[in-house]
Order: C-alpha cells, then structure tokens, then sequence
C-alpha cells in the first residue's frame, strides 16, 4: 500500500507537484511518509512533531527570493526577519530535505548553516504530459527565438533586450518573441521601447501552460536565464527542462549548477553578457546541423535525468521506510 501523503499550503495545479506525483506513483511503502511540497512552509511549522516522516521539498527559500533575488524588501524589513525564520526553521528542523540542484542546497547553508539530515537533489525537470516533441517540426520562415518566463531579475531580461538589439544592428534575420509579465515589467518595456526592437514581439501576456507549450514546440531556439544573482547561478530553471523536453535546442548563462546535469552537447552555454548571447544566438540561427545536434542530445539527456531521478527518489523514500521500522 502507498502510504505516502502530500502536505501543502492548498491544492494547486503546478508543475513541481504534478511531476514529483508522476515520479513517485509507484513507491509502496509500510509507513505514513509524508512529501512537503514547494511554497508550504508554514504546513511545516504546522506539523512541526510529524517532521521525522516528512520529506521537505525546500525548493527555493523565500528569504533569498524576496531580499536578494527579486530585491522587494531590505534585510532590515521586520517581513524579511520573519521570512528568514520561517526558511530556517524549515532547513534546520527537517530530517529529509529535497533540492533542486546541489550548488542551491550549498548556497541555503551558506544562508541557514549546516544541515545535519538526509538530502537528495531532485532536479527541476517537466511535466511530459504537457512537454513533449512533435513529430514534424514547424519550419520557420526566419529562425523564431523564445524567452518566456515571469519578469523578475533572476532571468535577466535586460541580457536578452540588448541580445536582440545587436542581432537587429548586424543585420541578423529572425523572429525574436518574449513572453510573460510580472514584477519588473513596466521597466523592461521602457527598455524594449527605448531599444526599438523591430524583430521582437513582447506584449506583456501570460500563457496557459498547454498553450506555452505549443508556442515552445513552434519555436527554433529557447533561452534561459541570464541574471546576475546568487540564486540564477544556483539553479537550473522550469524552462530549461521545458525547452530539452519539446527537443528544442536551449542557450543559457554557464553555472556550476547547470553543469550538475548537462554539457556543452546538450546545451548551449554562455556568459550573461548582450555581447556574448548574441553572438551564440547568431551562431545557432546560421548552423542548422548544430540546432538539430543539441535538440536531440538535450532531449535524450532530459529523458535519461527523468528515469534516474525516478528511481533515486523512490529509493530514497524506501530506505527513509526501512529507516523508521
């Protein structure tokens, strides 16, 4: 019998739940396991005596996220002490605790201090019932170039921007389209317009996650993040798994934790820089055999990193039953 049971802030349809429910479908175990999802950490606190059968799927912290990442409040801001105490709370008090890669597992203890329980790293991934390939790529009239994602500084927009803007200045052909809206919005579309972009399209709109997806399967090339924070070198993001899972070729800023699961065959890696995104973009738009060469390499790994995590985890879950008795 599956004992294993969810604990969460509320019931939400998003990626990270769905995939971790996919991964862990077929575990049986004797005893009451308990999976804490992302965004939930006052559940911990709530089932503070239980926290010896759960397995804390820490995910981000929100302290970084709201003081350093997204900078919405000073270190001085009573919010901040609060959202400081929550997260470590939650790392130093959990007995199993999952990450996303281990370079943002080493940054939470440069943040909270050493863990003493059992870790595991639980790579980001995507859901393949909405990420998928299609049989037949969309030929583009010109190379269609997509960044999609929420307007935060973890994603480095402005790198993008000016990424683009040099494209258009040398007289580079393509179809550049941004996707999303969010907290620094507002500030990019003055750049946008400042830079008056005649190539890219950026409205400012969400997407439905299906349709997201079919908007990446229609795309040449995907980009992924370019900040500059502690937190955008710490991670691999959604849509980098989202890209490689459609088998569309992916260009990213270079990090110790990207190079956790992937090489320089599988995706393409750059510093954050306009000068050098546009350059590597330039060189994916003119070398077809190199698109199609990372697309496929990027995609198998992605189905490798999805089994393996599989079995990892069920693994981990296992021996945390036996552990308890």
């Amino acid at each position: 019998m599956n004992s294993l049971k969810f604990l969460q802030r509320k019931e939400k349809d998003y990626s990270r739940f769905n995939i971790i429910k996919d991964l862990v479908k077929d575990v049986n175990i004797k005893n009451e396991i308990y999976i804490l999802m992302p965004f939930s950490k006052n559940v911990f606190l709530k089932n503070f005596f239980k926290r010896y059968r759960i397995i804390n799927d820490f995910f981000i912290s929100n302290y970084d996220t709201y003081v350093y990442d997204r900078k919405k409040i000073g270190k001085l801001n009573p919010r901040a002490w609060i959202k400081f105490l929550q997260d470590y709370i939650n790392f130093k008090f959990s007995k199993y605790l999952l990450s996303d890669t281990n370079e943002h597992f080493l940054y939470w203890q440069s943040l909270f201090g050493k863990f003493n329980g059992k870790h595991l790293v639980l790579p980001v991934l995507a859901d393949k019932n909405i990420y998928y390939p299609i049989q037949n790529d969309i030929k583009n009239e010109k190379i269609k170039v997509l960044f999609y994602g929420s307007f935060i500084p973890l994603h480095g927009i402005d790198v993008i921007l000016h990424a683009f803007s040099i494209l258009e200045k040398d007289g580079v052909q393509f179809d550049g389209e941004i996707v999303g809206s969010g907290q620094t919005y507002k500030e990019y579309k003055r750049l946008f317009d400042k830079l008056d972009l005649k190539q890219v399209k950026m409205d400012g709109e969400f997407i439905a996650e299906n349709d997201l997806a079919k908007i990446i399967r229609s795309s040449d090339i995907v980009l992924g993040v370019f900040g500059s924070s502690n937190k955008a070198k710490s991670v691999v993001p959604n849509k980098a798994y989202q890209a490689l899972a459609c088998k569309k070729p992916l260009i990213t800023m270079h990090s110790k934790a990207i190079y956790e699961f992937f090489d320089d065959n599988e995706i393409m890696m750059c510093e954050n820089s306009p000068e050098i995104l546009a350059k590597s973009i330039k060189e994916l738009i003119k070398n077809s055999d190199k698109r199609e060469s990372l697309a496929q390499n990027g995609y198998n790994k992605f189905i490798f990193l999805y089994e393996k995590t599989k079995i990892e985890f069920e693994n981990f879950i296992k021996a945390i039953d036996e552990e308890i008795g």
